[in-house]
């Protein structure tokens, strides 16, 4: 034990210090300069002034704040395992703990099937709970093409982390290791079953493979799970930051890689509807993950293993890496209207979706990416259809169709979830869509029978998306490509809405799936003023104006797209510009440029205080000025949140800029 007094000599003169490594043990724990008395026998003056034991010894090691907490750690664990082995003979708490474990699923619980068919988690409950086997290559059952068989069980991601979770800090922000067990158990209960792609369950494991990789599973659960009002800021500034660099620091990781594939699924709420990153991201985890071999679907490949190109991931992390990456390129895809020219739905994925992999995928996923491939096929064709002509052929559209009721019948036939009809409808809508981008000379009948199929297709979409929230919080949990979907959806209603077909449909259910799709978009609100928030109120402009309101136009015309190359999406940018077009009051021109145009955004804004007009906006501001007219009364259109149109121009043809050469 150390001495508690001195070991200087009473001969060393009075002017002499003590050695700046010969600090006593308190000023070196508290790091700080140890300025010794004048008499040696005496304390030092911080001792001395705080009342403390001043002790020399030259042995003494400081012990950091993070030492500390990890020692309280390892003494926490070790009373968890002790406890643990006193328990562990009971049969009872043995079987909870296999539960604890086994396939992760975002349902709650498993109630009776609302679409006729039995789902994974009713059909095994009562089953006897056993640990998850790794199948062999000698037990595999190859599946015929397209034909989606459920796995009787999912091996588990990872087990439990053997040791504690070690604290960590992002920037000037702590978190400890209770805190981050919290979000990786939150991320793998809500998150994980949607984008399954993680492999690595361990915290500690999981931020020596990528540190972007750890912190954006922490982001993606402080989305509804924050324990604190500031993390979710926090996080999603520092994301940002990290993830634009990560994708310039080449070559990616498999984890980083996989990082941003998370990143594309839940991508930052504040988006606008036109600048979202994900395009971006996209394309570079495609080139990524060439360079690496993954989409081969094996690890440690030798052709892809060279120089700074270094692979050493399984052939199970490559298969739902590269799975997981061809979901998100089709639909962003989708989302933009954009030909797919990075989906690559080659023989890697054709395995997973057939079962001929030795390992267990969660059938959910593979029927999202079924229905990804799907739709891939369906945007090649009407890419190669639409650069011939500024429409698409009814028969196309219907064979298309006819081909998906064929292949939605093999995969939805068996075991089924909510989930995969719900995929299964989100394509058939993608598909029918296009009926609203016809050939000239179309026969008004045909199209009317169409456009109203697809109508319904897109009510049945929102009312399933609110049906599945209230069944397992589907809308507070899902990924952003459900989100467009959803967008979509209502974007075909509120074309209807907008037509000459509102005398064709029951105006009392085109009001209740007009509500629907503004309280779906607000259920999936993150934070103030994100896009869900912009769209829900946006939306309620739309209601107001088109069903409740007294100044409601008569439309005569067709739901027909003025826009024709931009694909599935070509009906959400034509009601988008055809809504903010037509109620710009008094605009004369409408190929105005927005920046010019004194209606609304920022020029009424200018406008509105130029003229002193009453409409309580300030100036700059992106809200409309009030459309005062000829009607004295309020305006409808006052209060609508403009925001979300400004990405928008207000002409229908696009202005095409003029290149000039570098002089």
């Amino acid at each position: 034990m150390p001495s508690t007094s001195h070991e200087t000599s009473p001969n060393i003169a009075p002017s002499s210090r003590i050695k700046r490594n010969t600090a006593c043990t308190s000023c070196r724990d508290a790091k700080v300069r140890c300025n010794p008395s004048q008499n040696p026998a005496q304390s030092c003056q911080r001792c001395a002034k705080l009342h403390l034991s001043c002790v020399i010894d030259k042995t003494h090691k400081r012990v950091s704040r993070k030492s500390k907490i990890d020692e309280l750690v390892q003494e926490i664990q070790s009373i968890k395992q002790s406890v643990a082995g006193q328990s562990s003979s009971s049969p009872s708490q043995a079987t909870a703990y296999s539960q604890q474990n086994g396939p992760i699923s975002p349902f709650k619980d498993a109630g009776p099937p609302r679409l006729g068919v039995p789902s994974p988690g009713s059909v095994s409950t009562g089953a006897d709970v056993r640990p998850p086997v790794i199948a062999t290559s000698s037990s595999i059952t190859v599946a015929p093409s397209s034909v989606i068989h459920t796995p009787t069980s999912i091996p588990l991601v990872q087990s439990p982390p053997a040791e504690p979770t070690l604290p960590r800090a992002l920037g000037s922000h702590p978190f400890s290791g209770e805190d981050i067990d919290y979000y990786f158990q939150k991320y793998f209960e809500c998150y994980h079953p949607y984008m399954p792609i993680i492999r690595l369950r361990d915290p500690n494991k999981c931020y020596e493979s990528s540190s972007l990789l750890f912190w954006i599973i922490i982001y993606v659960a402080s989305r509804r799970y924050a324990r604190s009002p500031g993390i979710f800021p926090f996080l999603l500034d520092a994301i940002k930051r990290d993830a634009y660099s990560t994708i310039t620091s080449w070559p990616l990781s498999m984890h980083s890689i996989n990082a941003i594939i998370l990143l594309c699924t839940w991508i930052f709420p504040d988006v606008r509807f036109v600048n979202d990153p994900s395009a971006l991201f996209s394309g570079a985890i495609m080139n990524a993950a060439l360079q690496l071999g993954i989409h081969t679907g094996k690890g440690s490949h030798p052709e892809y293993s060279h120089g700074v190109f270094q692979n050493s991931f399984t052939d199970e992390e490559a298969s739902f890496t590269w799975a997981g990456y061809n979901i998100i390129a089709q639909r962003v895809s989708s989302s933009l209207g954009i030909p797919p020219l990075g989906g690559l739905f080659n023989q890697t994925v054709q395995n997973i979706i057939d079962g001929r992999t030795p390992f267990q995928v969660p059938s959910t996923f593979r029927v999202l990416l079924e229905c990804q491939k799907f739709c891939n096929h369906v945007s090649k064709t009407m890419a190669a259809c639409l650069e011939e002509s500024r429409g698409v052929s009814a028969q196309i559209v219907q064979l298309l169709e006819d081909e998906w009721n064929a292949v939605r019948g093999l995969i939805c036939s068996e075991r089924a979830d909510d989930i995969d009809e719900f995929n299964a409808l989100l394509v058939q809508l993608e598909i029918q869509t296009f009926y609203m981008i016809p050939l000239p000379g179309y026969e008004p009948e045909a199209l009317k029978r169409n456009i109203l199929r697809t109508y319904n297709t897109a009510q049945a979409v929102i009312r399933e998306s609110l049906e599945l929230d209230r069944e397992m919080e589907f809308l507070r949990h899902l990924p952003h490509f459900y989100f467009r979907a959803i967008l979509a959806a209502g974007a075909v209603v509120y074309r209807i809405l907008r037509s000459s077909y509102m005398q064709f449909i029951d105006r009392e259910a085109a009001e209740r799936s007009a509500l629907d799709a503004v309280a779906a978009s607000r259920r999936a609100k993150v934070m103030d003023n994100d896009l869900p928030t912009r769209l829900g109120n946006l939306f309620e402009s739309w209601c107001d104006r088109l069903l409740r309101g007294t100044r409601a136009a008569n439309w005569s015309e067709e739901p027909v797209s003025t826009f024709s190359h931009r694909l599935s999406a070509s009906v959400t940018y034509d009601c988008m510009t055809h809504w903010k077009t037509d109620h710009m009051h008094n605009c004369r021109n409408k190929g105005q440029p927005f920046t010019t145009c004194g209606c609304f955004g920022s020029g009424a804004a200018a406008a509105a205080g130029a003229a002193g007009a009453a409409a309580n906006v300030p100036n700059g501001s992106e809200t409309p000025a009030i459309l005062a007219g000829g009607n004295t009364g309020a305006d409808p259109l006052q209060n609508i949140d403009w925001t979300f149109m400004d990405d928008f121009d207000w002409n229908f043809e696009p202005v095409m800029p003029v290149l000039t050469a570098p002089t």
